[in-house]
């Protein structure tokens, strides 16, 4: 049975050591806008569809002129993290989001 366990974690890391790893494809998402205490704060999700790590996801949000921004420590492949900016806006803002760039880990 040992040999049977062992074999099979060999077969299944060889395979995943020599498969093609597409790298990371982030989506950034904006998702609830709520007030706080001198603002607004815009919770974001970025999503990752690629089989790669990425790290230091650097992601940036803009409203009437005001720019936030956040950085992920990593995002891993196929999954997703969540991050906030903060606008100082009197008025509810009407944020765009984008990534400006991250690196392999």
């Amino acid at each position: 049975m040992g040999l049977i366990v062992t074999a099979a974690a060999i077969a299944v890391l060889a395979r995943s050591a020599f498969a093609d790893h597409s790298p990371p494809d982030l989506t950034v998402l904006p998702q609830a806008l709520r007030p706080v205490g001198a603002g607004w704060a815009l919770e974001v999700k970025v999503v990752n569809n690629g089989d790669m790590t990425a790290a230091a996801v650097e992601i940036e949000g803009e409203a009437d002129g005001e720019k936030s921004g956040a950085t992920l420590d990593y995002v891993p492949g196929h999954g997703e993290k969540r991050a906030t900016l903060v606008f100082s806006s009197d008025g509810k803002p009407q944020a765009q989001v984008r990534i400006t760039g991250w690196s392999d880990p």
